[in-house]
């Protein structure tokens, strides 16, 4: 009778770890949920179910619908979509609130977005993109992704990028507690870029980012390092020793980028031969 019961004992251990084994997905850990999956996914002690679904051509361009506990939301005109759907409940130690669901599109020339859906307090919320492939996300015990996104200033090149989940509440019209989620990018003080070019044109730097000096000049001709920026509206320059180097001021507007040359902003490409662009 003993041998029974530990045995009996056995048996209900092992099923009882196979069970936890379906729902042990820790807090910021990314998983692939598969079509029909059941769980709480906001924490409310209610299961609710997801069902997805991708409208494809045979490009994979096309929509897809995502739906979370009775409610749906659409996503079309995506281009070289990844039939997939990943999770991640979003939460602090032991306690989780809501869970993420990510769906990613390659984009037209290796421009990927990753767009993004919480499911929390019984609603499911767009809440907005990340410009990279959602299976290259590293994800922090405290929420923040990081990852690899295209940069924006002067050229093709990547820079890393990190990415939070914003909350806030309000009261809506009936004077009910309504929370909101946003994702949005953390920005880094500077990002390395390493891009050598020539100098088609003199150029006075400034020694400091902070104020508008004109105290370090590069010569037309030489060889330069685009070393790093701020990816908005700064950039620093090196001769290619690094010796001489400075600050210049960066202007991005209608897909181009300016540079402050003399006083005024000339295109980067009658500043720089030999940027690099991949498309």
């Amino acid at each position: 009778m003993k041998k029974f019961l530990l045995c009996a004992l056995a048996a209900l251990l092992v099923l009882t770890a196979s069970a936890f084994a379906e729902y042990d997905e820790g807090i910021w850990e990314i998983y692939e949920a598969e079509d029909g999956l059941t769980r709480d996914f906001d924490n409310d002690e209610t299961a609710e179910t997801l069902h997805f679904s991708f409208e494809l051509d045979e490009y994979d361009d096309g929509g897809f619908t995502i739906g979370v506990g009775g409610q749906s939301l659409h996503k079309d005109d995506c281009i070289g979509l990844d039939a997939r759907v990943l999770a991640m409940k979003t939460g602090y130690t032991y306690y989780y609130y809501g869970t993420l669901f990510m769906v990613s599109e390659y984009g037209p020339s290796d421009d990927p977005i990753t767009y993004c859906f919480l499911y929390a307090e019984g609603k499911l919320m767009d809440i907005g993109m990340i410009p990279a492939l959602a299976q290259s996300f590293e994800v922090r015990k405290d929420g923040l992704i990081t990852t690899y996104v295209r940069a924006n200033m002067i050229g093709t090149w990547s820079r890393p990028a990190d990415f939070c989940l914003a909350m806030g509440s309000e009261y809506d019209d009936e004077g009910d507690w309504a929370p909101s989620y946003s994702i949005c990018e953390v920005p880094r003080p500077m990002y390395q870029m390493g891009m050598i070019v020539t100098l088609k044109t003199d150029l006075v730097l400034s020694s400091s980012l902070y104020e508008s000096r004109e105290d370090v000049m590069l010569m037309a001709g030489q060889k330069v390092i685009l070393v790093a920026g701020d990816d908005v509206s700064r950039l620093y320059i090196s001769s290619l020793d690094g010796l001489i180097g400075g600050w210049a001021v960066i202007m991005s507007e209608d897909w181009s980028d300016y540079i402050s040359v003399n006083g005024s902003y000339t295109d980067a490409d009658e500043v720089f031969d030999g940027i690099f662009y991949a498309d």
